[in-house]
């Protein structure tokens, strides 16, 4: 896994330096068909950019770039309001990481998608997802946070029901649309068995 450092300086959210009190990490998929990472941060490094994750994994070659420190508070989930109109948020207290998607996808409703050619769909699917593992192993070893307690690695869809993010279904919208096998408990367990062959090889 290569980390490029590509920071969002001229994003609203980087300027505004607030640092998060993190208790885990959110993994998103970008919901457009769109594997190059490079593509959002060009668009996401300006002023009056009202999102900003602390990195994107390209679907092209797996690399992570890096673009906001991972301490710092990220606006990449949105806010859910309850019943008594308070606002929830995880952007306070989990990292986010958006995985790019195929370009052979056609969203027609919602998160709802065509795919003209599933092989390739899958061969980015699974790239981002292989990158997102040693990556979320790494930050995992980085904090100390152990993977498999309870709320550490969530999605942005279970970030939602659990009332800390906004409405969306990523990432397994994706995997589950284009059969891939891929499921949030099959992608914490992963994180275990790196984070373990991490500290395995330190040792």
């Amino acid at each position: 896994m290569e980390i490029v450092q590509s920071i969002l300086t001229g994003n609203d959210c980087y300027k505004v330096r607030l640092k998060n009190q993190l208790k885990g990490l959110m993994l998103h998929s970008v919901g457009c068909p769109q594997p190059c990472a490079k593509v959002f941060i060009q668009q996401w490094n300006r002023p009056g950019v009202k999102k900003a994750v602390h990195a994107f994994i390209d679907g092209k070659t797996g690399t992570v770039y890096q673009t906001l420190p991972w301490e710092h508070r990220g606006w990449h989930c949105g806010t859910f309001r309850d019943a008594q109109n308070k606002l929830h948020t995880a952007n306070s207290t989990h990292i986010g990481v958006e995985m790019c998607e195929p370009e052979c996808i056609d969203y027609i409703s919602g998160a709802s998608f065509l795919c003209y050619d599933r092989n390739k769909a899958l061969e980015v699917v699974n790239r981002t997802y292989n990158s997102a593992v040693e990556l979320f192993a790494s930050l995992c070893r980085k904090y100390d946070l152990d993977p498999l307690a309870d709320g550490v690695i969530i999605s942005h869809n279970e970030g939602h029901a659990r009332g800390i993010a906004s409405g969306h279904k990523d990432p397994e919208h994706l995997w589950e649309g284009l059969q891939s096998g891929h499921t949030m408990d099959g992608f914490r367990h992963d994180v275990k068995n790196a984070l373990d062959r991490m500290t395995s090889a330190s040792v």
